[in-house]
């Protein structure tokens, strides 16, 4: 029995949330997988309104959960476009494919985005990073041939950047702008050659399926029209350097807490196989909360990608031995990444590059017959320079663990913290005591 627009009794009490009164009607033999008009079931219709508990009775007495209605649509892209993310979870959980597309080539997560989702989005992307293994493993390691539209599309007509650039690289500029409602910053990419397009397509891939504190938020891309251009969050307390610069003419420093939060990022990325390749303390922002984050991924690549080895482009004096010798270079490893990192550390607790100002070719001549930087003066802990020694060892079998790294870093930013916790008590004794 249905109505002139063809909803049955489960339909209606499924689109209002009625739970029990659905459980009751699929007891008394309702048809769970009757369709309204425009091809909807009950489960489509309980998705698209966030009704979880519904959803959740449905598949417990048999719904199918990839019914599709008249437009291709899925119950999962049907919540990732409302933006009910309890939803996601449980059809997600439940086995729902997020690679399947509509009629229309588009993706759950492609719903999600272009209703400004952002939440919803990262459910989707969330799942698909802890369930590699699934029938979604594929989007992981690779761009997506199932269907036209990547996950991280952004139309152009999104998007509003202002007139003039803030910053310039050799990559391109970048601006300011907005997307629909959302503050963003718009990097631009002159991707001329069709190497140079691959690397955008690589990087926008990887840049959104790597969400954590720690790595700075992505919105999207759009490769529609020249130049490309990715879509972030505007890091509004600029890199690590100049942060910590400003903290210092304030009297404060949190040099190793940064560096932890650092850390947690690329143990992040390193856990999932990706390799950033390219670090440095400019590759390193600050939220408007103080959060340390990655960025910059133009150089990083998924290590089951096929890569070739001459490919060591970026700054020489960050790169681990085996990447920049003349003979045989490696192609960057995770255990290269490490030796970035800890030249990393000492650019942040110097206040200056790796090396001073030697040239890099001088650089290049040190490090690729074994020759480490000597001891900075700023480093006066003995254990903090022993961290920086066994993550830039010359043979990448003898560094650290990046996971031992960050246990070290934690507690270093622990002492620095209890040490500022004891400089701001003993000033605010002497201020009583001058009382």
């Amino acid at each position: 029995m249905s109505n002139v627009a063809g909803f049955t009794p489960l339909m209606i009490s499924a689109q209002l949330g009625k739970a029990d009164l659905v459980v009751l009607l699929i007891d008394n033999k309702a048809e769970v997988e009757a369709t309204e008009n425009s091809g909807r079931t009950a489960m489509l219709l309980a998705a698209e309104e966030g009704y979880d508990e519904v959803v959740q009775a449905l598949l417990n007495h048999g719904a199918a959960i990839e019914t599709t209605d008249e437009n291709g649509q899925t119950a999962l892209m049907k919540a990732a476009y409302r933006g009910h993310e309890e939803v996601l979870r449980i059809l997600l959980e439940n086995g729902a494919n997020a690679a399947v597309t509509d009629n229309a080539k588009r993706t759950a997560s492609n719903y999600a985005r272009l209703n400004n989702r952002i939440d919803a989005d990262r459910v989707i992307t969330d799942y698909l990073l802890e369930h590699p293994i699934d029938k979604n493993s594929e989007l992981l390691s690779k761009p997506s041939v199932t269907h036209k539209i990547p996950e991280w599309f952004l139309p152009s007509r999104e998007i509003r950047k202002e007139k003039d650039p803030f910053s310039f690289g050799s990559f391109g500029k970048v601006y300011r702008g907005r997307w629909l409602n959302s503050k963003v910053v718009v990097k631009c990419v002159m991707a001329e050659s069709e190497k140079e397009e691959q690397a955008f397509h690589r990087e926008a891939r990887i840049w959104h399926l790597a969400r954590h504190p720690n790595i700075l938020p992505f919105f999207g891309a759009s490769d529609e029209s020249k130049p490309y251009f990715f879509v972030c969050e505007e890091a509004t307390n600029g890199n690590l350097m100049d942060y910590l610069y400003r903290l210092k003419v304030d009297g404060r420093s949190l040099v190793w807490r940064k560096l932890y939060e650092a850390a947690l990022g690329l143990l992040f990325l390193h856990e999932r196989g990706i390799i950033h390749s390219d670090l440095k303390c400019n590759q390193i922002l600050v939220s408007k909360d103080g959060a340390a984050m990655l960025t910059d991924f133009g150089l990083s690549f998924d290590s089951a990608d096929a890569r070739g080895a001459s490919e060591t482009l970026g700054a020489v004096r960050w790169k681990a031995p085996e990447v920049i010798r003349k003979i045989d270079p490696s192609m960057p490893t995770l255990q290269s990444d490490v030796y970035s990192f800890g030249m990393c550390i000492v650019e942040a607790v110097t206040g200056q590059v790796p090396w001073g100002d030697l040239p890099d070719p001088v650089v290049k001549f040190h490090v690729s017959r074994g020759q480490f930087l000597p001891r900075p003066k700023n480093f006066r802990d003995d254990e903090q320079w022993e961290l920086v020694k066994v993550l830039c060892a010359f043979d990448p079998s003898n560094r650290m663990e990046l996971s031992g790294a960050v246990n070290k870093l934690e507690h270093f930013a622990q002492e620095e913290l209890i040490q500022e916790r004891i400089a701001e008590y003993n000033e605010e004794t002497l201020s009583e005591l001058r009382l």
